[in-house]
């Protein structure tokens, strides 16, 4: 019996430190900091008004994607091209957007973070066939290099101009009580092309 007992009290703490080291792995970005962002629009504007959304919205770094703006990472044939989303809600005559072939990612540079955004949203449409995805990750790296991804979910678009859903960014406030200041955005194009233009963050400021 109390060979069993010893047995059972070694197993559950196995478990418990196993699940402690990823807890620690998932939130380290945050516990060690991850400092200034690359870009910080102070300028909030309200570009899904019309579609009911009326919280205050600050543009990524880079992203409207039109020249001379801070340039994404862009890898496996993602390019920014011709073309614009037709609400023009930044109101800068825009006539570029990004591009994304099916297989191909592209990550904004860090754009300033801080407790209460809770939302990023940008405009997109499917490119091509149907029936493919656009995946979102919030990517976080800490003062040391150690990069953490959390999952904003996916995107289904149609072959018309939208507003995405919002695309959640809770877990990441998690990681903002123990000292994220700075998150990237990332794109993956799975089974599927897609065009996306002027990414947003919510940052937690109503009328």
């Amino acid at each position: 019996m109390r060979r069993w007992v010893t047995t059972l009290l070694v197993s559950a703490l196995t478990a418990f430190a196993a699940t402690a080291a990823l807890t620690a792995q998932s939130a380290e970005g945050g516990l060690i900091g991850t400092g200034a962002a690359s870009g910080c629009d102070s300028a909030a504007s309200h570009p899904f008004e019309v579609w009911g959304d009326r919280a205050n919205y600050l543009l990524m770094p880079g992203g409207s994607f039109e020249s001379g703006s801070p340039a994404w990472t862009l890898s496996k044939g993602a390019y920014v091209g011709p073309g614009n989303e037709p609400f023009q809600t930044e109101r800068d005559n825009g006539s570029r957007s990004l591009y994304l072939p099916p297989g191909s990612t592209a990550t904004s540079p860090t754009g300033c973070f801080k407790f209460g955004d809770w939302h990023a949203r940008f405009f997109v449409r499917g490119v091509g066939l149907r029936g493919g995805r656009l995946e979102v990750d919030v990517v976080v790296r800490s003062l040391l290099g150690v990069l953490t991804v959390l999952d904003g979910g996916s995107v289904a678009p149609s072959g018309e101009w939208k507003p995405s859903p919002r695309i959640g960014m809770l877990l990441c406030n998690v990681t903002g009580l123990l000292g994220t200041k700075a998150v990237s955005l990332r794109f993956r194009a799975v089974n599927g092309a897609f065009q996306v233009d002027d990414v947003y963050l919510d940052p937690f400021k109503e009328w």
